[in-house]
């Protein structure tokens, strides 16, 4: 045999042996899954590029529904039409009717009705005739490659749950009333008991002026003059603050201590569980006034409500904000309950005819605590954050 015609045999041999890089276009050929198959390497193998894995996958939606998962014995079509989408497969696909596949394999033409499917895959379409409408299989969302974030989607979502938040059990909230600074008399409190020195100092030996008082150290105090004096009993701290022209002076709570014993010599021990402000040795004692205020009873509207006007604000800041103490100059004597709102305004003046402009709404503002020479109160809401003492007010929600 000549070297030529040697060739030529073994080239057709080789032709013979290797799986056919290509398929004629409409050709059916399938491949049966065996272990350890992967698309990856079945694109490798037939379409002779690895990176045209997703033609198979597109090709065999209904049987492979996640392309990283392919088992044993399924029987994958090899050839067929592709999606124009190049390298990824297509969004939205047409489920394929297997018995319309298997037919088109055979070279027969398909079933005149496709079988059974669900109502909901179903769309009616009126005949030519008529008659009875022709269920059409709708398209549908598939699964998407790990490359279209899509994927993770689910196509059924259910109603979203609302969160149902608590609301508040009643019109003041009592550690507001307990924290607010209060009018008093101009005179001073009497009978009020004092914060004295902690009991056990720091190692560096600073004694009770040097420093606060920490939280939960425990203290010695002078029990306010009437008190039982008994293990558990609470006590407020506080400080006395400016005084305000014929009002009264302010009285700042500070914070709030426990008795841990009956007092002894004048003197017991004593807790700090909350600090409002920093609490110093010197600072006053008096019963705590505990708030009582009905359950899911609110203020209401209410026109020409009381007038009154602001008399002072909390650390005086240069824009108050919600959550900030302050004052007014109204008392218990003008009808004046806790819970009530009140708007505090801004005068505008005249206009430029002389005609006095309607004031504005600064902020809006819950009274927390009345005493007979003033309310305290804390704001709500807000649309100017500048305040002054003097500053008109007027109630605006009345409690019943």
């Amino acid at each position: 045999m000549s070297r030529s015609r040697l060739q030529l045999s073994l080239v057709l041999t080789a032709l013979a042996l290797t799986p056919a890089i290509g398929v004629a276009q409409g050709a059916a050929q399938t491949h049966t899954v065996k272990k350890g198959d992967t698309l990856w390497d079945l694109a490798q193998q037939y379409l002779g590029d690895p990176f045209r894995w997703p033609e198979i996958y597109r090709r065999n939606t209904e049987t492979v529904k996640d392309p990283n998962l392919i088992y044993p014995d399924q029987v994958l079509v090899i050839a067929g039409d592709v999606a124009a989408t190049p390298g990824t497969p297509a969004d939205v696909v047409a489920p394929r009717d297997s018995a319309a596949m298997a037919a088109a394999a055979a070279g027969a033409m398909p079933p005149a009705m496709p079988p059974a499917m669900p109502t909901d895959t179903m769309a009616s379409l009126p005949t030519a005739g008529g008659g009875p409408a022709m269920p059409q299989q709708a398209y549908v969302q598939k699964p998407m490659t790990i490359f279209n974030p899509d994927r993770f989607k689910t196509e059924a979502r259910g109603p979203r749950e609302s969160l149902a938040l608590i609301g508040r059990p009643s019109a003041v909230r009592p550690g507001d009333y307990l924290r607010a600074p209060f009018m008093w008399d101009p005179n001073g409190m009497t009978g009020s008991g004092q914060v004295g020195d902690v009991i056990r100092n720091d190692a560096i030996g600073k004694v009770i002026g040097d420093r606060p008082v920490q939280i939960y150290e425990r203290l010695f105090v002078t029990v306010p003059a009437g008190a039982a004096g008994v293990a558990g009993e609470q006590f407020l701290s506080y400080r006395m603050g400016p005084t305000i022209p014929d009002a009264g002076v302010v009285v700042v709570p500070t914070g709030v201590v426990k008795l841990l014993g009956a007092p002894e010599n004048g003197r017991a021990e004593a807790l700090l569980l909350t600090k409002f402000e920093e609490v110093y040795g010197g600072q006053g004692l008096m019963a705590v006034d505990t708030l009582a205020m009905p359950d899911g009873v609110f203020p209401s509207r209410v026109e020409f409500g009381t007038q009154t006007s602001l008399a002072w604000v909390y650390d005086e800041p240069v824009l108050p904000s919600i959550g900030q103490h302050l004052i007014l100059r109204a008392t218990s004597a003008d009808g004046i309950v806790t819970g009530d709102q009140v708007t505090i305004q801004r005068p505008l003046g005249r206009d430029s005819k002389g005609v006095e402009l309607p004031p504005a709404d600064v902020v809006v503002v819950q009274v927390t605590r009345v005493t007979r020479w003033g309310a305290s109160a804390i704001i709500i809401g807000q649309k100017d954050g500048l305040l002054s003492p003097g500053q008109p007010a007027r109630v605006t929600a009345k409690m019943p």
